[in-house]
């Protein structure tokens, strides 16, 4: 694993986040309108600092990728590029304001080839997918990487995922639809900014050099929500009961007293209450009253396309220091557009790794 993060690479991140440290800073750029005062007060966001400080659009994005990658490859140093496939995740509006307008497409292939450079990394033309589909793009990639292991196309598969909201570009269209926190707006989110990158293999690679996963994942679990966001209508958390359900059996894990929910509940009032129709709705099927629950928007801020695999990095950074409540984790991703899923993790250990000897890292 690897990541960009206000609260630094992967290991720092993870531990700054559960500590309770959190350095949300004014976003100068992205002033609003205080209604009581009438005058202009800067946004709070979440910010890579020094990273990428001084840096816009393009410049931004790479600077976010090269780091999650550097960190990455400290940790997982060993990247067989003959059998590699790439996953690289954007949000459908990178709002990077470039002149002229550019496309996310050509924004991305762009991208792509800085990483190239800048890194020496060639992956092969082909072994290249390119996902614009926001939080759904990215259980997607997921998705998709571990079939291709299952079915043995590759060795490893390298999901990047990329987004950056603190940008004037990107705050304003948020501001107009009263989605950010403000001093006269308190349901909304705070922006940030993160890259996350992760290494899925199959375990016979792993047993091949002598090392052991972080955490065993299982295959994502998808629903669709029909009274989503962008249906402006309030959702009724069937979707996400599906996906819990559909979860927790697959894992074998609904009749378990205790294990982590990792919830992307970010401060919107339309989030917050389907998660407490969900929990009306589950409470005679799923188990889960004893499950911790875990926020990370509150440590990083709203990271949009990049949360579901900063989830996945901050509960494999449990399983790894043994904080961890339970042997299971479960990660919620619900996106603007209905799109519902569930991701959940396994505990590594002696018993489960002869029972599981396929399951990718």
């Amino acid at each position: 694993m690897g990541a960009a993060t206000s609260l630094g690479a992967h290991i720092q991140a993870a531990a700054a986040a559960r500590a309770g440290i959190v350095r949300a800073q004014e976003l100068v750029d992205s002033p609003c309108v205080d209604d009581e005062t009438r005058e202009f007060v800067p946004l709070t966001g979440h910010t890579a600092g020094p990273l990428t400080d001084g840096f816009e659009g393009l410049g931004r994005l790479v600077q976010l990728c090269l780091a999650a990658l550097e960190d990455l490859r400290a940790s997982a140093p060993v990247l067989r590029q003959e059998r590699l496939e790439w996953f690289l995740c954007l949000p459908r509006d990178l709002g990077l304001g470039t002149s002229p307008p550019s496309s996310a497409e050509e924004i991305a292939r762009l991208l792509v080839a800085r990483i190239q450079e800048e890194t020496g990394l060639a992956p092969r033309p082909q072994s290249i997918h390119i996902l614009l589909e926001e939080r759904g793009g990215t259980v997607k990639a997921v998705a998709e990487s571990t079939r291709l292991l299952r079915e043995r196309h590759c060795d490893q598969a390298l999901v990047l995922a990329c987004d950056s909201l603190v940008s004037p570009e990107r705050t304003e269209p948020l501001l107009s639809a009263r989605r950010l926190k403000t001093p006269d707006h308190p349901v909304g989110f705070m922006p940030g900014e993160a890259t996350v990158a992760v290494l899925l293999e199959r375990h016979d690679t792993l047993s091949e050099r002598g090392q052991r996963p972080h955490a065993y994942l299982f295959a994502p679990v998808t629903a669709q929500e029909p009274q989503c966001f962008n249906a402006k209508a309030p959702p009724m958390g069937r979707a996400l009961v599906e996906v819990l359900t559909k979860a927790l059996m697959q894992a074998e894990a609904h009749e378990l007293p205790e294990g982590s929910l990792y919830l992307d509940l970010n401060g919107e009032e339309f989030r917050a209450r389907e998660w407490g129709q969900t929990l009306l709705r589950a409470r005679d099927t799923c188990r889960i009253g004893g499950w911790a629950s875990y926020l990370p928007a509150l440590s990083f801020g709203e990271t949009g396309t990049a949360s579901p695999l900063l989830a996945l990095c901050l509960a494999a950074r449990a399983f790894a220091r043994n904080y961890a409540r339970g042997h299971h984790a479960l990660l919620l991703v619900s996106g603007d557009d209905g799109h519902r899923a569930g991701m959940m993790l396994g505990r590594v250990h002696e018993q489960r790794e002869r029972l599981h000897p396929d399951t990718g890292r």
